[in-house]
């Protein structure tokens, strides 16, 4: 690598910091390598802006009382444009990457609170709820109103009850983790066992998971008597 490339990934050390945060701690879509480096570029600039505010108001706060003397101090950053060779601040690469950390922190909220696509949804902007589909939707809406939920295993004939605890979607299968649950013959209803926990992986369509379980009636729908 040249000595521009070397400056260049540098100074992105911030934003590859709080694009990791953002992409261990948050459920979405897996990034290809230019959504990475991509949301790296933003999440730098979001890093630097934010150092930037913080510099300005600790220099407003200095000087309130001559605001027109203040010398405005810029980050070495966004001086890049303008220059043919790009000049490294290590002390500032050092608290953007500190810096990084909290932010990516806030942006971990944000995004699994929703706050932004709720906003949207509320203003009619948007119809998207986010980047997650409805298999983690709807076992975080579970997890959030009662904390328990019924499996549903066709092909082993088994009904498993319990409380929702880890749950995850890739590209080949849908998974879930359930504390204090229990096995039951989907059939019968009788109980096989009980356990602690258990670990559930199935191919899509295979695994039906709800959250209330009402054992239907037994009286025919064609009976006038009962209709």
């Amino acid at each position: 690598m040249n000595t521009l490339t070397v400056s260049l990934v540098t100074i992105m050390i911030p934003g590859v910091i709080m694009a990791l945060i953002y992409d261990t701690y948050t459920q979405h879509k897996s990034w290809d390598s230019f959504r990475y480096v991509l949301m790296s570029v933003v999440f730098g600039i979001i890093t630097y802006l934010a150092m930037q505010v913080a510099v300005s108001l600790f220099q407003l706060i200095a000087g309130i009382g001559d605001t027109k003397s203040i010398s405005w101090r810029l980050l070495s950053v966004w001086s890049i444009p303008n220059e043919e060779k790009i000049a490294i601040n290590p002390l500032e690469i050092l608290l953007g990457g500190l810096c990084a950390i909290p932010l990516g922190l806030i942006a971990v909220y944000l995004a699994t609170k929703r706050t932004f696509h709720e906003l949207l949804l509320r203003k009619g902007i948007s119809n998207k709820y986010g980047d997650d589909n409805a298999f983690i939707r709807s076992v975080e809406i579970m997890h959030r109103n009662t904390g328990q939920c019924y499996v549903l295993l066709h092909e082993n004939n088994m009904l498993i009850h319990g409380n929702v605890y880890l749950y995850n979607e890739n590209d080949k299968s849908q998974e879930l983790g359930l504390l204090n649950a229990t096995v039951l013959n989907s059939e019968t209803g009788a109980v096989l066992w009980t356990t602690g926990f258990i670990y559930l992986s199935k191919e899509y369509g295979k695994m039906v998971v709800f959250e209330n379980y009402i054992e239907a009636s037994n009286v025919k729908e064609s009976d006038p008597e009962n209709n």
